[in-house]
């Protein structure tokens, strides 16, 4: 039996409300710096995605600004790989 497709309105939000959560993350790390991120991290249980995307998006220099989203460099060009 084939898999029922997502609710698109209910898949948006969900992708929506998953990088709000990133860019709030790469605020906090921001603006609290290291240690005390890393005490808030070691006190919460987050989604492995979650935490994935951070890193992700720290590193590419999201300072969790509004709507901001970086996309890796080879997605930039086009290569998408």
């Amino acid at each position: 039996m084939a898999k029922p497709k997502g609710n698109i309105v209910n898949d948006l939000e969900l992708e929506l409300k998953h990088k709000c959560g990133v860019r709030q993350l790469c605020k906090w790390r921001s603006e609290w710096g290291l240690a005390k991120f890393r005490l808030y991290i070691s006190k919460h249980q987050l989604p492995e995605a979650l935490l994935k995307d951070f890193k992700t998006q720290y590193e590419l220099g999201n300072k969790g600004d509004y709507k901001c989203w970086k996309k890796p460099l080879l997605q930039q060009r086009g290569l998408d790989i």
